[in-house]
């Protein structure tokens, strides 16, 4: 079976007790100085929408030097890293889905450490040569 990104932003929200369905997650081919990003756009009607977007050239890098650190966890496969940086992504979602600040906040901070253990705030995957 194969376990779409999707799948698993469904199954980290459901583990961290959060009732929420995912937003949209999208993989872009552009984003080369962030691993991962929230973003809340307008349409034509007014209405917000909310999407995480996925770096392909920072998430599928299959030639770095392990581990490496994520959102201050140490990650030993690709797939840990994406794993750190949905994670990530999703407080931000799910902050903006409770119509509070969702940005690096005390209380993204706080949702970080204690629904993934989280101890630092920024991905730190970004800004690398590939």
């Amino acid at each position: 079976m194969l376990v779409t990104v999707r799948h698993q932003a469904q199954a980290i929200l459901r583990a961290a007790g959060w009732d929420l369905r995912p937003c949209p997650i999208v993989w872009s081919p552009r984003m080369s100085r962030c691993a991962g990003l929230f973003v809340v756009e307008k349409d034509r009607r007014g209405v917000w929408h909310p999407e995480i977007r996925l770096s392909i050239p920072l998430l599928r890098r299959r030639d770095r030097a392990w581990p490496v650190q994520v959102c201050g966890c140490h990650c030993r496969t690709p797939e840990e890293v994406v794993r750190r940086i949905l994670e990530h992504e999703l407080i931000h979602y799910k902050l903006w889905a409770e119509g509070v600040d969702f940005g690096h906040t005390d209380r993204f901070r706080q949702l970080a450490w204690e629904a993934f253990q989280h101890s630092a705030i920024t991905h730190g995957i970004g800004h690398e040569e590939p």
